[in-house]
């Protein structure tokens, strides 16, 4: 790695090893995923573009079901759906034995469509539509997930007018602190999810009050996402443990489940080594040790052995089953020198991948030369009129820049400053003859992506494709056209 980052203030994790046995290799300096060329398949499909694949997906799939019923057979993977609801993706896992949690009337049509029985289906949410629980209400899916005790008394309502009953789980807030960021955390009483303790004991008192049209089937907890500290599972746990058996003395009935939400975090890079030159707390962020195999071990094992075989365990896992299931493939269209560094514009910005646009970070890998390891520090930034359409931390850059300009002194702390304000490292590592019309990879895209596209600046939304067996790809999200751009205007 070059050094001519004076002016920056961090250095890039470093570009190599970025190769994932049987998945993401290179054959003749090109990047392969499962087989398959991906430069021959932006050639085909066009730039940018998602590749998923398939295998990758069954064996997210396979693995937490394996490891999470070792340890209680009696537990149900729902797959939060809003980290990816494109109707492939959803049958894949389907087939491969995810049931599935949806955050609005929307994804439970998407569910439905991907062939989602309703009993498979839980209903997450903090303002859920009376058009939206008239839907779940009526088809009797598993649970829906009661957020407040406006929103049960809604339920109630609805279930009241179509006279059917409605299954609800109670979400808790047991003031846990987790997650990456700030924005993730949900479970303690500054975010906006969940209810109290003492509006749980309300809520509990109305649906013993109106049993023909309400029923208790569980209790529900979620503490953040990409949560990567093994003791806020413990303490999950513990809450979990000790509230159920709480809140069982005031029903009349057992509880049926007890849902543990998910947020369970997934790696960014292919290897710890990659962040060796960088600040710990990047990697804190982006990296963990903490596998399915390991949540199973403190987190379901503990609440099974308390509460006993017949309880049904819910988890809702999202980003952990598809984020590394995808690249990204986007094109670079214009270079320039600045602050003694390359500035790389792809065709892809925070239209396509929003994520970078709060500072998250994905790794990259140029496709069209991915075994070269003679590199230089670079800046990469999207082609959106828009300052923050960049692939650093501009925002934490500018505040850190601002607080050393009023007041000087801070200087001492700047490492200090960096820790907290920035979410990634201001450069990228890639190939010195890295050059227009190349092909970059940024990995680790399948969570969230495809969600959160949108048409800024009168960008048309990338296509996807599903990458199979036999090397073989289809389309499962076609290219947005510019008469897409035209579909919801009046004129």
């Amino acid at each position: 790695m070059s050094n001519n980052a004076s002016t920056i203030m961090n250095d890039a994790v470093a570009l190599h090893p970025w190769q994932r046995a049987n998945h993401l290799t290179s054959h003749n300096n090109q990047l392969m995923i499962d087989g398959v060329n991906t430069c021959d398949l932006v050639e085909q499909y066009g730039s940018p573009l998602y590749v998923f694949s398939e295998a990758k997906l069954r064996k997210n799939a396979t693995e937490i079901l394996t490891n999470f019923r070792q340890a209680h057979p009696n537990t149900t993977v729902c797959f939060a759906s809003k980290a990816n609801s494109n109707i492939t993706v959803l049958q894949v896992l389907r087939e491969a034995g995810l049931s599935i949690e949806i955050n609005s009337g929307g994804e439970f049509i998407k569910a439905q469509t991907a062939g989602y029985a309703t009993q498979a289906i839980v209903f997450n949410g903090v303002a859920k539509l009376r058009s939206e629980l008239e839907l779940v209400i009526a088809a009797d899916i598993k649970a829906i997930n009661v957020d407040s005790l406006s929103e049960l008394e809604r339920i109630l309502s609805v279930a009241q007018a179509i006279d059917n009953c409605a299954n609800v789980t109670l979400r808790i807030i047991p003031e846990i602190k987790a997650g990456a960021v700030s924005g993730w955390e949900t479970g303690t009483s500054s975010s906006k999810f969940g209810m109290t303790r003492e509006e749980q004991i309300t809520a509990i008192t109305l649906i013993n009050e109106h049993s023909d049209h309400l029923t208790m089937t569980g209790i529900h907890v979620h503490i953040g996402t990409q949560v990567n500290d093994a003791s806020a599972y413990q303490k999950q746990a513990e809450f979990l443990i000790a509230y159920a058996r709480e809140v069982s003395e005031l029903l009349p009935y057992p509880l049926k489940h007890i849902n543990l939400g998910g947020g369970y975090p997934k790696n960014y890079s292919s290897s710890a080594e990659n962040w060796n030159n960088v600040s710990p707390h990047y990697c804190d962020n982006y990296r963990t040790d903490i596998g399915f195999d390991a949540i199973a071990d403190i987190l379901i094992k503990p609440v099974a052995n308390a509460l006993g075989s017949n309880i049904e365990i819910i988890v809702e896992p999202g980003r952990s089953m598809v984020s590394d299931t995808a690249i990204l493939l986007t094109t670079i269209e214009a270079s320039k020198i600045r602050q003694q560094n390359a500035v790389f514009y792809l065709d892809a910005g925070y239209s396509v991948l929003f994520d970078i646009f709060s500072g998250w970070y994905f790794h990259m890998v140029n496709a069209s030369k991915s075994d070269d390891t003679a590199t230089q520090l670079c800046r990469i930034v999207g082609p959106l009129c828009d300052s923050s359409d960049t692939f650093h931390d501009i925002e934490g850059e500018g505040r850190i820049k601002s607080l050393l300009a009023m007041m000087p002194g801070l200087s001492e702390q700047r490492a200090i400053l960096e820790t907290v304000l920035l979410q990634q490292p201001s450069l990228r590592e890639l190939p010195i003859s890295t050059k227009t019309g190349d092909i970059i990879a940024l990995l680790d895209t399948g969570a969230y992506g495809l969600e959160m596209m949108n048409q800024y600046c009168g960008r048309q939304a990338a296509a996807a494709v599903m990458v199979g067996s036999q090397k073989s790809s289809r389309l499962i999200r076609r290219r947005a056209t510019v008469d897409d751009l035209l579909h919801f205007d009046v004129y």
